[in-house]
């Protein structure tokens, strides 16, 4: 319980959230119904279920896999791309960055790649795939359970928006490096298939939760059960700091919609499903796409803009998604790969992309 306090109060991002939060306070007073408690317990019962997915090695021995399968550097690199679109759908853009970009930046080093280029399009990857799923990202968490969307709905929404995205990740990967693979020494890993088995059944149970076929209070218990049953150290890997960060953005965005001032700004940017698209990606660009949906939702039912809106809005700038901070916490840096060159290449690329789906989302809403 100690270490779990500890690594929560040295959270960058929960103290930040905490602090507007609180700073919120002197602009309105909120209400603890505007705490969506069934997003909070559905994020918990899915970092439990990740987190065993990852105990259980699946995606090391995925990446292991690819990489024997790759004939070059650039394939390696589009494979681990795909790995992250496609894993982030299943696993959210949060766990796919946390568990996938350590993963590349050892084997990077193997293969003397530097990862600017490569791991921004992994990012990328991440941010854009999670689209695709109501489980993918926290945005569309919320929006699912705000909006009381049905599944068809959702993916109507969600496919032309990953269609474009995956042809834009697969143009920009050919600028990948091409160069012959070193061959690996990793220790390959055993996973046991039967719980295996039982934690892919608990994703299964936990997206019926999402759309109102099982209670999410039992969709809690089950997987609280799940791993206990499973590995019970997965409840000391569970990101609580994250948990804490979504009640303090609904607490701020509490706040502030209680301000006769706010409202009317928000209500009058928010009348037709133009203002609400522009909105929803500039106002991602400064307080990030999570606390933007909270924020916008609550004074427009322009369900399309504002999902494509805050989707493609986690493109942009460094703050735009939370998963870019969580990205860029998994790096180290050093004169050979400096800082400064990252962030240059992940500022170039994101602004590129957002440009374009940014272009792309304003057709398809027209």
């Amino acid at each position: 319980m100690a270490t779990i306090l500890k690594r929560t109060l040295r959270d960058k991002i929960f103290l930040i959230a905490l602090t507007c939060a609180i700073m919120s306070l002197l602009i309105g007073t909120p209400s603890i119904q505007d705490i969506n408690w069934t997003t909070i317990g559905t994020l918990f019962a899915l970092m439990l279920c990740v987190q065993l997915l990852r105990a259980l090695h699946l995606l090391n021995r995925l990446s292991d896999w690819l990489l024997q399968k790759s004939a070059n550097t650039r394939q390696m690199c589009q494979f681990f791309i795909l790995m992250a679109f496609g894993g982030a759908m299943l696993l959210t853009n949060d766990v796919a960055i946390l568990t996938l970009i350590p993963l590349f930046t050892v084997v990077a080093r193997q293969q003397h790649l530097s990862i600017a280029y490569p791991v921004t399009l992994m990012i990328m990857a991440a941010n854009l795939g999670s689209a695709f799923t109501p489980i993918g990202n926290p945005q569309n968490l919320f929006l699912v359970t705000f909006f009381h969307v049905n599944l068809g709905q959702f993916f109507q929404l969600s496919t032309p928006l990953m269609l474009a995205s995956l042809g834009l990740l697969l143009v920009l990967s050919h600028w990948l490096p091409r160069q012959p693979l070193v061959p690996s020494q990793t220790e390959r890993q055993s996973v046991d298939t039967s719980k295996a088995l039982l934690a892919g059944a608990l994703l299964i149970l936990i997206m019926a939760g999402i759309f109102g076929l099982i209670p999410i209070w039992l969709v809690v218990l089950i997987s609280m059960l799940v791993a206990t049953v499973i590995n019970r150290q997965t409840f000391y890997e569970v990101d609580y700091a994250l948990l804490l960060t979504f009640i303090c953005f609904f607490v701020f965005v509490s706040a502030i919609s209680h301000n006769t001032t706010v409202t009317k700004g928000v209500a009058w940017l928010t009348q037709t499903p133009s203002t609400v698209y522009l909105t929803s990606i500039l106002t991602s660009q400064v307080i990030s796409n999570v606390p933007a949906v909270i924020l916008l939702a609550h004074f427009t039912q322009q369900l399309p803009a504002l999902f494509i809106g805050v989707n493609i809005g986690g493109l942009g700038s460094l703050v735009a998604s939370l998963a870019n901070l969580l990205a860029l916490k998994q790096l180290s840096f050093d004169d050979q790969q400096p800082l400064r060159h990252f962030l240059k290449v992940f500022t170039g690329l994101n602004l590129l992309a957002l440009i374009i789906l940014g272009g792309l989302g304003w057709l398809y809403l027209l």
